[in-house]
């Protein structure tokens, strides 16, 4: 056994920023849908293609005989965009229209897989239109998966050609993980769906509570939306309109950014309730500008919107809408990622700068206390050179960061390797060696910044994007946990000499640190340990050392109350530590925190204690966190 001495002196070095605790909300993948949203019908706005010979839309199954019509409509679409622009793509706003030509037998349209738990009460919505020779009788309702019970269901009356909105409430009598979701009608007519809506009556505008609360779980400073790469899609303006009247908004990417969703977002959350999370869950908001699509005039209205006084010409809007105090967002960023190829709009270094120039001023007129974020491909897989050349010195006077992307390690060779005993070794040693990496990369840039002049050496980086690319599809397991808990640890000791007050997790839900399920949400092995280390945030980092490297140690200091947190990564794979504390302190707290598996979805065995001492044994692939205060 190893025998570590750790050593925690009162030396001061400046404050943690609070901000290096950040998150991104981007809706991607099944972050928004899946994850926050609490919305539990999918493709509810029938957007896409209909299914090859049946008509119906993706998500959807057909109820009826051979004789049933069923189309979508994108000529009579109940949904739409705020604004038509060239930014609009086919398939966003369709209607599901169904024809029943023989009265007597039942037509319309479903969707399987529908989670009820007994007891709980739902919201039903639906938006309907008749056609036919009289009104027609129409009805939603909730079966169960083998279609012999009927647990709810609301009828209504539809008149003839004009859209028509109904709202239901009722108590599920019984748990049904297969539950079936139905509009279905027996007169001789059509009936156009427009929109329908099912979520848990719990709902906080629209989202989940329960996984609001793991955000702030996790300690959640600063919350960056809606992209990232969706940034590039988004309507602002869009989200004036009610939840049920968003348009689909068609990924430029499709299923590259939306692989769960056809390649759409149902834009479920608009800017009222982001803000309305971000003070749920204590954390400042950032937004990202669409700077390919929107206008410098139309940015410069996004800012009003949010900032401006309820008597200027955006901010009445807000406040017609029930919200007369400005927002006050401070953090803005001009776009997402341009320059390496896969966003729309100016991607050299000379149209980019003239676009984001433009709106960057535009903003700064309507509120200069903006704190504005420079894109680029800032990012060690690309040569940065042109940006740093011809794009910085043109927006150095109006940005105060440029925004870094980098995901390490970006691949394995030949994948991770979770079944032979050299495979899981290597896997885990490319993992917890890689923050190592991460921090070359970020001096390289700041080395390369400080060839600049003046105004670009003082510029800051912005690590708004970090993660490992492998952990989008998978739940965590502890070695991601390990690597979250070296580069927090490694960001809290470099970010000021880096001059990097910013740092943002790509992202929390369902792609690193929150499982969200449609019953309920948890931690993965990440969200634990940003849960642990949390504790660090706005506290002042105090000198400590380790007398071994594969021991790695944080202490930071409590002012108000004089404690100081000490979280120490023995990130050896498999050698144990005789761990001895030096100087005159009690230890008292201890949280102890083991990667017993590493597994794919594993989760880190908590042991917690009152009890301490000076000397204690800590364990291989552990992280232990405990409070000092000086002995008497």
């Amino acid at each position: 056994m190893k025998k570590v001495s750790i050593q925690v002196t009162g030396k001061k070095q400046g404050l943690i920023h609070p901000n290096l605790f950040a998150h991104n909300l981007e809706h991607t993948r099944s972050c928004i849908a899946g994850g926050l949203s609490a919305q539990m019908l999918r493709n509810r706005k029938f957007a896409g293609k209909s299914a090859c010979a049946s008509g119906e839309a993706a998500e959807w199954y057909r109820i009826g005989a051979n004789d049933v019509f069923l189309t979508l409509n994108r000529f009579d679409p109940y949904v739409r965009h705020y604004r038509t622009d060239p930014q609009e793509r086919r398939n966003e706003l369709n209607t599901q229209t169904i024809q029943n030509p023989v009265a007597g037998q039942e037509a319309g349209v479903g969707q399987e897989r529908i989670y009820l738990q007994k007891g709980l009460s739902y919201e039903v919505r639906s938006v309907l239109k008749g056609r036919g020779d009289s009104d027609i009788a129409c009805c939603v309702r909730l079966i169960s998966g083998c279609g012999r019970r009927v647990y709810w269901q609301g009828k209504i009356s539809l008149p003839q050609n004009e859209w028509h909105t109904s709202r239901f409430t009722f108590t599920a009598p019984m748990e049904d993980t297969q539950a079936r979701f139905e509009v279905v009608f027996t007169d001789r007519g059509e009936v156009n769906i427009g929109v329908v809506s099912l979520m848990p009556a719990n709902n906080f505008r629209g989202l989940r509570p329960d996984v609001i609360g793991q955000l702030r779980e996790i300690g959640a400073t600063v919350l960056r939306w809606p992209g990232g790469n969706f940034a590039g899609e988004y309507r602002w303006k869009d989200g004036l309109l009610d939840v049920d009247m968003r348009g689909a908004q068609r990924s430029f990417r499709e299923i590259e950014t939306h692989p769960h969703t056809h390649g759409f977002d149902f834009h479920e959350m608009n800017i009222d309730d982001f803000v309305a999370v971000c003070r749920e869950v204590g954390a400042e908001p950032y937004v990202t500008i669409n700077l390919a699509w929107d206008s410098p005039e139309e940015c410069a209205e996004f800012v009003e919107y949010c900032n401006g006084a309820a008597n200027s010409e955006w901010g009445s809007v807000r406040a017609e809408r029930g919200y007369p105090d400005p927002y006050n967002i401070v953090f803005w960023s001009l776009g997402n990622e341009f320059g390496l190829g896969h966003m729309e709009g100016p991607n050299t270094p000379e149209a980019y700068t003239e676009k984001a120039h433009a709106c960057a001023r535009a903003m700064h007129e309507k509120d200069p206390r903006l704190v504005l974020f420079a894109s680029g491909s800032y990012n060690p897989e690309f040569d940065y050179t042109p940006w740093l050349e011809k794009s910085l010195p043109g927006l150095s006077d109006e940005i105060e960061y440029i925004s870094y992307h980098n995901y390490v390690p970006r691949l394995f060779e030949g994948g991770i390797d979770f079944v032979t005993e050299d495979g899981l070794r290597k896997s885990y040693d490319t993992i917890t060696n890689a923050p190592a990496k991460c921090l070359e990369s970020l001096w390289a840039l700041r080395d390369a910044l400080s060839q600049g002049g003046e105004r670009e050496r003082a510029v800051k980086i912005s690590y708004d994007e970090w993660n490992l690319y492998f952990a989008w599809y998978h739940d965590p397991g502890t070695m991601e946990g390990l690597y979250t808990g070296l580069m927090l640890e490694m960001f809290c000791k470099n970010y000021q000499a880096l001059n990097m007050p910013m740092v943002m997790y790509f992202q929390p839900i369902n792609e690193g640190a929150i499982l969200v399920s449609p019953y309920a949400s948890e931690l993965t092995a990440n969200g634990q340990i940003f849960s642990l280390m949390k504790d660090h945030a706005g506290q002042q980092l105090v000198e400590s050392s380790s007398s071994c490297e594969q021991v790695h140690c944080l202490a930071s200091l409590n002012e108000k109350t004089g404690e100081v947190v000490v979280t120490l990564i023995n990130k050896s794979y498999d050698e144990e530590c005789d761990l001895t504390l030096e100087g005159e302190n009690h230890i008292y707290g201890v949280q102890t925190y083991t990667a017993e598996a590493l597994t794919h979805g594993s989760r880190f065995t908590v042991r917690k204690s009152n009890k301490g001492s000076k000397s204690f044994q800590l364990p291989a692939r552990t992280i232990v966190q405990f409070l000092l205060r000086a002995e008497d």
